[in-house]
């Protein structure tokens, strides 16, 4: 048989059902294994948790003012992610940590579901199918090891992308009129159901674009755009009604200090970021099986990703879902001799040692990171804190600190560590800013916080965050700049310092005493593990 035969499809092998599901089968559980083989905390674990918990003790949905911080006191609090968090609050305090881990691995489950139902429906190829799941595994590990509200963004975008591209599909699909359900939930559990708004939007117009063209009948459009105006209208159901909106717009076009809110290219990712990028290369580039709508809604997607480093997991879904077609049509094209002599059943025992393989090396990758951290103390039912480097490591060893010397007060840190110093020290400390941002924090202060972020040995200019707000301690990462700043204040002492942290106070009476021992070296570092289980109590 020719090259351009094969090249054609017309002696295309279409491997059996059975060795389908058994192999992709395999490596979709393992895909799922590797990515839920570890737990780490997330730098607002503590705040979600907590938060939670004082709203089940006060028997209400959200707390409507902020306790927390001193700089803004009583300020309203537009919590957007109040469900998860009760749901948080609630397993901790009936589970513990295992209640976390079993929230963070059903999510798991939420988005490679519809991954693996997509694969199924677009009759991906093995290779393709392996490819799609390993490669999309490896990409959204680096997102999924916290615990965290935004996982519910992860599984949401996914259900309604699969249920979205059924339609255009299959108009008489039913599945369709699920999309206010899922919208309900995931609009009062994360701000990130923004996205689904927008992929909504523009499968409406797709479909109200063929209608007009006449590749769809006029109840398919009409029942498209009722279920996506319901999911529209229901998002209105929450404690805050159209401030919710208001306030993630402000939230989604202000630029921001966290790294993960920056765009791709301004920070140093792993190779695996990317992976999501180089699949739609392979597929755009290698495949004449493309639809616009996958087109326009992955190129919609990869904006968001390009512009926002945390919604490459998002592009990472996108791509196992819409592009199961155009990437089988890509490696076949790619490799079509190798792809007509490993079909077939003389090759099944062959490509069945294969699958079995590569299952072990996933699961291989994935046991040598547990076993790493079962050795550190952090079994895989747990979720680990480590204690060594800046957030997501946490200043164990500086809270101890803090508490053996007895110091409370108005706590300015980084944005990083402060829902675990609220964790930690409220009520009879608080905070100056923390990772919420504009769910409770003004513009202005903001800025502030910025400004003193940016500030060096160099800085002479007096600061806000310092001059006219009663701040009292300072907890700061040992590699920020800021430290060179305070050390040219006359009015901070250092009072203790290690690799990770440094503790500051002001020079106030009742901080002598410990400014005193300071100077004397009498302040020694605490003994702290290098990973602790969560909350990481000193």
């Amino acid at each position: 048989m020719s090259v351009s035969e094969i090249e054609s499809g017309i002696a295309e092998w279409e491997m059996g059902s059975r060795e389908w599901y058994l192999s992709t089968g395999s490596i979709w559980l393992a895909c799922l294994l590797l990515t839920g083989s570890v737990t780490i905390a997330d730098p607002d674990l503590w705040g979600h948790t907590l938060y939670g918990l004082r709203a089940l003790q006060q028997h209400v949905l959200v707390e409507r003012t902020d306790p927390f911080c001193y700089t803004e006191p009583g300020t309203i609090w537009i919590n957007h992610e109040w469900f998860s968090e009760l749901t948080f609050g609630w397993l901790w305090s009936q589970m513990g940590n295992p209640g976390l881990w079993l929230w963070r691995n059903f999510w798991l489950c939420m988005i490679l579901i519809p991954a693996w139902i997509a694969l199924r429906k677009s009759r991906a190829s093995l290779s393709g199918a392996v490819l799609l799941l390993v490669y999309g595994a490896f990409c959204l590990a680096q997102f999924v090891v916290f615990v965290r509200p935004q996982l519910v963004t992860f599984g949401c975008f996914a259900w309604t992308l699969l249920l979205l591209r059924d339609y255009v599909d299959r108009p008489q699909a039913k599945g369709v009129w699920y999309l206010p359900v899922v919208m309900l939930f995931w609009s009062n559990s994360h701000g990130g159901f923004l996205a689904g708004v927008g992929i909504e939007a523009l499968v409406v117009l797709w479909v109200g674009w063929g209608f007009f063209q006449g590749l769809y009948q006029r109840r398919d459009f009409l029942r498209l755009a009722v279920a996506v105006a319901a999911s529209w209208l229901v998002t209105l159901i929450n404690p805050y009604g159209i401030q919710l909106h208001q306030m993630l717009w402000d939230h989604l076009i202000t630029t921001q200090i966290v790294r993960e809110w920056q765009p791709l290219w301004q920070a140093r990712q792993a190779l695996m970021y990317y992976i999501p990028f180089l699949l739609i290369a392979l597929a755009f580039f290698r495949s004449r099986k493309w639809e616009w709508i996958d087109l326009m809604l992955i190129a919609v997607v990869a904006w968001q990703a390009v512009s926002h480093i945390r919604h490459v997991a998002l592009l990472a879904i996108a791509v196992m879902i819409l592009l199961p077609r155009p990437i089988t049509d890509a490696v076949r094209s790619l490799f079509p001799i190798m792809n007509k002599q490993w079909s077939g059943p003389t090759r099944l025992g062959l490509r069945s040692v294969l699958i079995i393989v590569m299952t072990l090396a996933i699961l291989g990758l994935g046991a040598h990171t547990v076993t790493h951290l079962q050795g550190e103390g952090v079994p895989p039912w747990q979720i680990g804190v480590e204690t060594v480097s800046r957030a997501p490591g946490m200043p164990v060893a500086a809270m101890e600190v803090l508490k053996n010397e007895r110091l409370t007060g108005n706590i300015l840190t980084d944005y990083g560590w402060a829902q675990y110093v609220i964790w930690q020290t409220f009520p009879e400390s608080r905070v100056a800013f923390d990772g919420r941002y504009r769910t409770v924090y003004s513009a202005q202060l903001e800025e502030e916080f910025m400004a003193f972020q940016k500030l060096n040995q160099n800085s002479s200019t007096s600061t806000p965050l310092l001059d006219q707000y009663p701040t009292e301690i300072i907890l700061l990462p040992k590699s920020q700049q800021t430290n060179g700043y305070l050390k040219n204040r006359h009015d901070w002492s250092l009072i203790y310092e290690d690799e990770q942290a440094t503790l500051w106070g002001k020079d106030v009476n009742r901080f002598q005493a410990t400014i005193a021992r300071s100077r004397r070296a009498a302040i020694l570092k605490p003994e702290i593990p290098k990973w602790m289980l969560f909350p990481a109590a000193p």
